[in-house]
């Protein structure tokens, strides 16, 4: 039976995503994923940007360009060895965490799982780019208010297939590997 809803977000996992071109084509090698504990939503939006051609005093042509994501990805918080991996934090001589100035940031792939009512998905991003954490600092009132951390993302996707974004369902022959070695995207020819 198909899903009619989805749900929720779990086991978000991220790793790098490596891309090296020669004479001989592309390689991608996506490494092995880290799993993000914590996560309370992420917020995909697909681009889509209009292109309109005039000629003849009219709309002449018109057409989309899509296929890559823009969004934000929540957690109760980032963890020290996310924010050292994927985005370039540093540790300082006095135990403490640093973020530095112009941090090389590898590109990432991210994967997470979504419920629904007849069964699970999985969904994976190829080729994201993090922006930086942002986060909010509030005082102790009447109740204990868990303050989150957000990060925004660009998922521009595989260069060789055009491929941004996959949703895999149980019995896919990726489902139960995603989150312990992901294969880079191949789109079939049948």
């Amino acid at each position: 039976m198909a899903n009619k809803v989805l749900f929720g977000i779990s086991n978000l996992h991220v790793g790098t995503w490596t891309e090296v071109t020669t004479t001989a084509g592309t390689t991608i090698t996506l490494g092995t994923p880290y799993h993000q504990k914590g996560a309370v939503s992420m917020s995909p939006t697909e681009a889509n940007e209009k292109t309109d051609f005039y000629a003849d005093d009219i709309l002449y042509y018109s057409s989309f360009a899509g296929g890559t994501f823009e969004g934000e990805i929540e957690v109760a918080m980032f963890d020290d060895k996310f924010k050292k991996d994927f985005l370039g934090y540093v540790s300082l001589t006095n135990g403490g965490l640093a973020i530095k100035k112009n941090a090389t940031k590898p590109k990432v792939y991210v994967a997470f799982e979504v419920q629904g009512d007849a069964e699970a998905r999985r969904v994976i991003f190829y080729n994201v780019e993090f922006g930086a954490i942002t986060r909010s600092y509030s005082t102790i009132t009447e109740t204990k208010e868990p303050q989150t951390e957000t990060i925004a993302f660009t998922a521009t996707g595989d260069t060789t297939t055009g491929v941004t974004m996959a949703t895999l369902k149980p019995g896919d022959s990726g489902y139960n590997s995603l989150f312990t070695s992901p294969a880079a995207p191949v789109i079939s020819t049948t």
